[in-house]
């Protein structure tokens, strides 16, 4: 499986771990993750559930996605959350920000907050500024 560019500007639910056991979280969820990746120590395995393009929907409605998501998966999530290995359980919203602005900062909605603690997820938000050029590593 490849991995998808720019990682920091999707909307996503991911859990990884050094010793997340992948094979056995889904031998025993129905959750189904987008993307899932195996890893000897001290690197991690995870699993990531993608939610949307961030630069695509608005930071409002990638709030609204995000809860509904929890809320119609809070058991099998709580459960994510809590499976042997996992070291980071994270929400991943993005805020895209315009080139010339000063700075910005964000926090989560009451709800989403709600919805967060409940299962036990820590909600990020990845900042991206507009219009700056992301040079590719991948050799020409």
């Amino acid at each position: 499986m490849v991995w998808p560019e720019r990682f920091q500007e999707r909307l996503h639910i991911i859990a990884h771990g050094e010793k997340f056991d992948v094979d056995a979280f889904l031998a025993s969820s129905t959750l189904r993750p987008h993307f899932v990746w195996r890893s000897e120590a001290p690197l991690t395995s995870g699993v990531e559930f993608l939610l949307g393009d961030g630069r695509q929907i608005r930071l409002p409605d990638q709030e609204e996605i995000a809860v509904a998501y929890l809320k119609a998966h809070r058991d099998e999530l709580r459960a994510l959350g809590q499976f042997p290995g996992i070291e980071a359980f994270i929400l991943g919203l993005v805020y895209v920000c315009p080139l010339d602005s000063t700075g910005f900062a964000l926090g989560p909605p009451p709800a989403l907050m709600r919805h967060a603690l409940d299962i036990g997820i820590s909600p990020r938000y990845y900042g991206t500024i507009e219009g700056r050029r992301v040079e590719s590593s991948a050799p020409r």
